[in-house]
């Protein structure tokens, strides 16, 4: 990269089954940003309790602290627009939550240590073909197929996911 070039950024949403999942990935996120593990740029959570006529947002979890911290980091990166929120509403169902992430700078390693065993997966990128099958190796489903196989069942198969290989 170019000096002063700025690092590409990432665009990423994950599904994660039970409604406070999606929570505890912030958690983990703003510790592995503490550490200047990976750059978290804005956070937007979504959660569909069971029983609710459907999920709700809160968008850009990230911006905590003063005002000036604020300002500085909504100049500093762009923001998650509400329409790719909204497009993710249409991926979840009931009793699940899911997280819209903008980051930069992931220690791959490191992010994937935090999220070891979470039951999760990726519906939404702008990665490249290749870097989402890769994030998909690396994160998706860590706890079994069984939460992917749910989902594709009951939402009618995601076209976003990879095919299944034969045996």
């Amino acid at each position: 990269m170019g000096k002063g070039a700025e690092p590409m950024s990432a665009l990423t949403a994950w599904r994660f089954e039970g409604t406070e999942e999606a929570d505890d990935a912030v958690l983990k996120l703003k510790r592995l940003d503490d550490q200047k593990l990976i750059d978290v740029q804005d956070v937007a959570v979504l959660r569909w309790p069971e029983h609710a006529s459907g999920p709700s947002a809160q968008e850009h979890v990230t911006r905590e602290g003063g005002m000036m911290q604020s300002i500085a980091k909504k100049m500093k990166h762009s923001n998650i627009d509400s329409s790719t929120v909204e497009s993710v509403k249409g991926d979840m169902m009931p009793g699940t939550s899911a997280l819209v992430l903008l980051s930069a700078n992931a220690e791959v390693e490191a992010v994937t240590r935090a999220f070891e065993g979470k039951s999760m997966e990726l519906i939404r990128s702008d990665l490249s073909v290749q870097q989402e099958d890769q994030a998909r190796r690396t994160f998706g489903n860590q706890a079994g197929d069984q939460a992917g196989d749910q989902a594709g069942d009951q939402d009618g198969g995601q076209q976003d996911q990879p095919p299944r290989e034969s045996q």
